[in-house]
């Protein structure tokens, strides 16, 4: 069994979670969020995350943050000495997609790069050729 969390800074987790719902229905119901807002700190969230994973070692943790190095991510660090922990930065939609359709067995060191290279494949810089540009530069 597999537990996917999304943590950010502000909304984002919860925009994300709203966005793959949009895609795959029910399924992104089992997503949990967590989402920091000013007053609050991941630390306090860290802490009853660890209690929860201690008390289910047969469940992986998939742990996905916006920012690496950044609060939320740094506090979940130490999370990741529990065997059934996987952390990743960069929370982008393709990632969550990928998290809840294509990989549904426990993750392994490929999976997991296969994951990071398939959510970076969907960073492009996308331009259009202006048209009336080229008619002009063909004259």
């Amino acid at each position: 069994m597999r537990k996917l969390i999304l943590a950010s800074h502000g909304h984002l987790a919860e925009g994300m979670k709203d966005a793959a719902k949009l895609i795959t229905g029910d399924l992104a119901e089992s997503i949990e969020t967590y989402c920091l807002l000013p007053g609050q700190s991941p630390s306090d969230y860290a802490a009853v995350l660890q209690i929860e994973i201690q008390s289910n070692p047969e469940t992986e943790f998939v742990i996905v943050t916006d920012l690496y190095g950044a609060s939320v991510c740094s506090s979940m660090m130490p999370l990741t000495l529990n065997p059934n922990v996987k952390l990743f930065s960069g929370l982008c939609l393709s990632m969550v997609l990928n998290l809840l359709l294509s990989y549904v067995e426990p993750l392994t060191q490929l999976t997991i790069q296969e994951v990071v290279n398939q959510s970076q494949d969907g960073i492009q810089f996308i331009e259009i050729e202006n048209q009336s540009d080229q008619v002009e530069n063909d004259f």
